[in-house]
């Protein structure tokens, strides 16, 4: 089963694409993408993820995705953002990495979930919505390393993605 995806013509949406790849700049991009629900949520959550990991150019995980409470995703966002993920360097100031990943979870309202694909690299813990730690990643792409965040709420889905190599 496909799920429809529609445009988000959201300016707020526009401004934080042109935002994160002028703040990107020095490195390689990330990918940013949100679309509208053409109909309500689905049931399983892994189908508006998979349609809009698709739309982006990668491919879905199914049962696989990880689902993990706002803190994390958050956190997820400030390191992606921020730094590379093959080495511990710093992209993005962390003030203005924090408020970029503010700024995509502001896209979403209270009661949304969020999503990624395990734990890559970083200086804090990965813990799913149980509360229990997050070891490895099953990519979404072919770069040896990818992580990012995806959100499903209020009749959006969005992602946050990052790709590097060693």
């Amino acid at each position: 089963m496909t799920l429809e995806l529609l445009p988000d013509p959201d300016p707020l949406i526009a401004a934080l694409a042109r935002e994160l790849d002028q703040a990107r700049e020095p490195s390689y991009p990330l990918t940013f993408e949100v679309r509208r629900l053409a109909e309500s949520a689905p049931a399983d959550p892994a189908l508006a993820l998979d349609a809009l990991a698709a739309q982006a150019g990668y491919q879905g995980l199914g049962a696989g995705w990880v689902a993990v409470p706002r803190r994390i995703a958050a956190k997820i966002l400030l390191h992606i953002i921020g730094g590379e993920l093959a080495y511990p360097e710093e992209v993005v100031p962390r003030e203005r990495a924090e408020a970029l990943g503010a700024r995509f979870l502001g896209l979403f309202p209270e009661g949304t979930h969020y999503f990624t694909n395990g734990a890559i690299s970083g200086d804090f813990a990965v813990y799913d919505r149980d509360g229990a730690e997050v070891l490895g990643w099953r990519s979404l792409s072919a770069a040896p390393f990818d992580n990012g965040v995806i959100a499903l709420g209020g009749g959006r889905v969005g992602l946050i993605w990052a790709e590097d190599a060693p």
